[in-house]
């Protein structure tokens, strides 16, 4: 079993005080999860130079395909890597829908992640109306193949997937424990079939929606859950802690 992973999803919130207060806090912890920030892209050098004496991994929440060019508003790998930054959010339900990225999109994404040794964070879900019909396992199934298509084993390792319900973000619903564990299994058994069952079990499979701690501690407990992608609750110190700690191994 990969070790946990609690990763913090900002989205377009925070600010520089706020961070630094928390990389305090956080930093002062004794748990054994690997807890990732993923920041705004103004807040990443703060980030950087108030996390340089912890265990917190740097994130961001988005990358741009190519190396470089004529992309105002956007963000290269070599420009994260300015900032030490070591995980990166791609294929957020959030990207897909408000700012149609589609799954060839994102693969790209992906691999240029990859060759620049930045950990991507890759996000499946499916929504209501496909799990009101029956179709969660193709979209999710599509999402997770199609996103990590013709990669090398030895990169798949440094891969992390997060099953985010796109019903489940952001609305205060949230997935049972027994509906997301088995979401999660499905999701291993998808990556066993790309790779072979020891990488498999190596890629952590986080859950996202509507975590918080009043319910991470149950959710975190199931056999296929690797850890968890927090929105809101990640601006809310108490509320990470009490997540970061029912993580713990």
């Amino acid at each position: 079993m990969p070790k946990p992973v609690i990763a913090g999803n900002w989205k377009m919130n925070g600010n520089r005080a706020l961070l630094l207060d928390m990389v305090a806090a956080l930093s002062r912890m004794n748990n054994s999860s690997k807890v990732v920030m993923c920041v705004p892209y103004s807040l990443l050098q703060t980030l950087e130079e108030s996390a340089q004496n912890s265990k917190i991994g740097i994130g961001s929440q988005n990358v741009h395909q190519e190396v470089s060019g004529a992309y105002t508003g956007e963000v290269s790998v070599e420009q994260l890597k300015e900032f030490n930054v070591q995980y990166c959010i791609v294929g957020h339900s959030e990207r897909r829908k408000f700012f149609q990225e589609d799954n060839e999109l994102i693969s790209k994404k992906v691999k240029r992640l990859l060759q620049s040794a930045i950990h991507p964070i890759l996000c499946i879900g499916e929504t209501l109306e496909e799990r009101e019909i029956g179709d969660e396992q193709i979209i999710v199934c599509n999402q997770l193949t199609e996103g990590l298509k013709d990669i090398a084993f030895d990169d798949l390792r440094r891969c992390i997937v997060a099953y985010e319900p796109v019903w489940a973000i952001g609305t205060g619903k949230t997935a049972t424990p027994d509906q997301a564990n088995e979401m999660h299994q499905f999701i291993r058994g998808q990556l066993v079939g790309l790779t072979n069952a020891a990488i498999a079990a190596e890629i952590p499979i986080l859950y996202g929606g509507s975590v918080k701690g009043s319910n991470a501690r149950e959710m975190l407990a199931k056999s296929d859950i690797d850890g968890a992608l927090v929105g809101g609750a990640s601006l809310q110190l108490e509320d990470f802690k009490s997540i970061i700690l029912s993580a713990q191994n």
